[in-house]
């Protein structure tokens, strides 16, 4: 090819990753899929992706061009990434011009979040109330989570978009001392209360459980790089998070109120089979997926889920979530071979409720009781439940292959 097709087919390419990687591809799925685009225009590239940077190289005769390009870690956004995933499928099918086809990721990239204030504020209370309701708890619990859930929604409306300055890095510490203060605050007023699934549940979507499962993922991959800085990144949002909690309990040791002694009875067993179908919606906002396909994010979440549950009560918490990894691992690569769309649309809706964040800020929680044997006992739980998950995902790619990228 002449040179000036090469130049613009590289452009596009460099445009490409920087695009997954502001959606939330992780290290292996960016790299592979760069390198099947280079393969279809018929260049000879290398691609290596971190948390904050892409190198690549392509060759051109005897002519090596180098690229470096700094980039900013971005949360996973599941309705830009199909529509990247579309805008390069158009390209390579010569629907668009590789021109149009930057315009259209730019476009992309972009784009305002699709939904309001009022809708995430909303996506905490639910999230709150339903997964207190999945982690057992009192009628009391549940309108504390409600409360506390609601005050933090309000709060992040102030989160920085960007995950750069001074705000942005201590906002999860930040929050995690509202919840706790608020928390131990209404545990002087009803003693019964438990305050560590309130906390739990109101500090839910902050816990980087799939960030960690995506670092042990790109480790896996042998992304040592990437993957081991994903994974500092999550033990820092951890460290973050506990810490907020321990000194919010600090400062709520200091107020004094009056008790009301009441019992609040147990929430009934039946009433997960009613919240499960919210507490699932709600990834749809929480991975920002486009409105049209909230049925696939609902129902990865309860797939996901209940196949877990149902394994775990038979096989133990490990090989359960192991089967549950397998089980949508396998199906994220069926919907993607049926609906000509990303596997990660099913994939990560289906393993957010799997997993163990929780115990990854339990194990810090512990720590900072100074049980170290107990602080160190859950973490390696929670290595072991994400190794679980990650070799689940990927036994499930090798019954089902997946998707080409294009």
């Amino acid at each position: 090819m002449e040179k000036v097709e090469f130049q613009r087919r590289v452009k596009f390419i460099l445009k490409f990753g920087k695009a997954l990687h502001a959606v939330g591809a992780p290290a292996h799925t960016l790299e592979g899929t760069l390198q099947d685009m280079c393969q279809l225009f018929g260049i000879k590239g290398s691609i290596v992706s971190l948390p904050t940077a892409i190198f690549s190289s392509f060759n051109y005769g005897e002519e090596e061009l180098t690229k470096i390009e700094r980039v900013i870690p971005m949360g996973v956004n599941l309705g830009k990434l199909s529509q990247v995933d579309s805008v390069a499928r158009d390209v390579i099918q010569a629907r668009l011009s590789y021109d149009e086809g930057s315009l259209a990721l730019d476009h992309i990239l972009n784009s305002p979040d699709p939904y309001g204030r009022l809708v995430r504020v909303l996506c905490f209370v639910f999230s709150a109330a339903g997964f207190m309701v999945l982690f057992g708890g009192t009628w009391g619990d549940f309108l504390a989570s409600i409360t506390i859930g609601t005050l933090i929604g309000f709060l992040s409306l102030f989160q920085p978009s960007q995950a750069i300055g001074l705000t942005a890095q201590m906002f999860e510490a930040m929050i995690a001392i509202v919840a706790s203060f608020m928390s131990y605050f209404l545990l002087k007023v009803f003693p019964s209360l438990n305050v560590g699934v309130i906390i739990l549940s109101s500090l839910i979507i902050f816990m980087p459980g799939l960030f960690i499962t995506i670092a042990i993922a790109e480790i896996a991959t042998q992304n040592l790089t990437s993957g081991t800085s994903r994974l500092m990144g999550g033990v820092m949002i951890l460290l973050k998070l506990s810490f907020g909690v321990f000194v919010g309990a600090k400062i709520a040791s200091y107020v004094h109120i009056p008790a009301i002694p009441f019992e609040f009875s147990q929430i009934p067993s039946w009433i997960p089979i009613l919240t499960l179908p919210i507490t699932a919606l709600m990834a749809t906002v929480i991975f920002k997926a486009q409105r049209s396909d909230w049925i696939w994010v609902t129902l990865a979440g309860i797939y996901g889920y209940v196949l877990s549950k149902a394994a775990t009560h038979y096989f133990g918490a490990e090989m359960g979530i192991l089967i549950g990894g397998f089980c949508v691992g396998a199906m994220s690569n069926i919907f993607a071979r049926l609906k000509d769309r990303p596997s990660s649309l099913f994939q990560f809706p289906g393993i957010i409720l799997l997993v163990p964040g929780s115990m990854g800020y339990r194990s810090f929680s512990f720590l900072f009781e100074k049980d170290i044997v107990g602080g160190l006992g859950t973490a390696f739980g929670m290595i072991t439940l994400a190794m679980a998950l990650v070799v689940g995902i990927f036994l499930g790619n090798i019954l089902v292959k997946p998707r080409r990228s294009f």
